[in-house]
C-alpha cells in the first residue's frame, strides 16, 4: 500500500512531464518554421510546420496551407492547403478562415462560391476582434477580412445573400474564437 501511494504520484508526474514534452516540441517546430520562413528557407518551413501541423497547432496549418497554396518549398496543393485552412479556421485561427474566404472566393482548392467565402471571411472578422486590440497581427488580418468583406458585398448576389447571412451566423457561432 505505501509502494502505491509512492508510485501513482510519480506516474502522474511522468505523464505530464511527457504531454509538456510534446506541447514543447510542437510550438519549438513552429518556431522553427517561423525563422526558417524569414529566412526564405521555405523547404525547411515546411518541413518544420508540417510537424507542427500533425500535433494540431492551427497557426502551423494555417502557415503551411500558405506555402502550399504558393508552391513555396515545394509543390503548389491548393486542395491540401484549402484542407489545412478548414482545420484551423474551424479552431478559430482568424487568418486561416480568412484564406479559406479567399480560397472559396476564387474557388483555388475549393468550389468557387460566394456564399462559402462570405461566411468564413465573417468567420476570420469575428475571431480577430475576439482577440482583442493589443493583437497587431490579428489586426491586421480584422483589416484584410473586412476589406475581402466589403469587396465581395459589393459583388454579391442579392438572391444569395440571406443564405450567406445564415451560413456565416452558424460559422461564427461554432467556430470563431470566443
Amino acid at each position: 500500500m505505501i509502494q502505491l501511494r509512492v508510485v501513482t504520484p510519480l506516474l502522474i508526474a511522468c505523464m505530464l512531464l511527457a504531454a509538456c514534452a510534446t506541447q514543447s516540441e510542437t510550438y519549438s517546430a513552429y518556431n522553427s518554421g517561423v525563422y526558417a520562413y524569414r529566412a526564405k528557407d521555405y523547404v525547411t518551413a515546411r518541413v518544420e510546420w508540417q510537424k507542427s501541423a500533425a500535433s494540431g497547432n492551427a497557426d502551423a496549418m494555417n502557415n503551411l496551407g500558405y506555402l502550399l497554396s504558393e508552391g513555396l518549398g515545394g509543390e503548389r496543393d491548393e486542395a491540401a492547403a484549402a484542407e489545412l485552412w478548414t482545420t484551423a479556421a474551424r479552431q478559430g485561427e482568424p487568418e486561416a478562415a480568412w484564406h479559406l474566404g479567399q480560397a472559396y472566393r476564387s474557388g483555388r482548392g475549393v468550389p468557387k462560391t460566394e456564399i462559402e467565402a462570405y461566411a468564413w471571411y465573417r468567420c476570420a472578422v469575428a475571431s480577430s476582434r475576439a482577440a482583442g486590440p493589443d493583437q497587431e497581427l490579428d489586426a491586421e488580418i480584422l483589416k484584410d477580412a473586412n476589406d475581402s468583406l466589403s469587396r465581395l458585398i459589393a459583388e454579391f448576389p442579392a438572391e444569395k445573400f440571406q443564405a450567406a447571412q445564415e451560413l456565416a451566423g452558424r460559422y461564427v457561432a461554432t467556430y470563431a474564437k470566443k
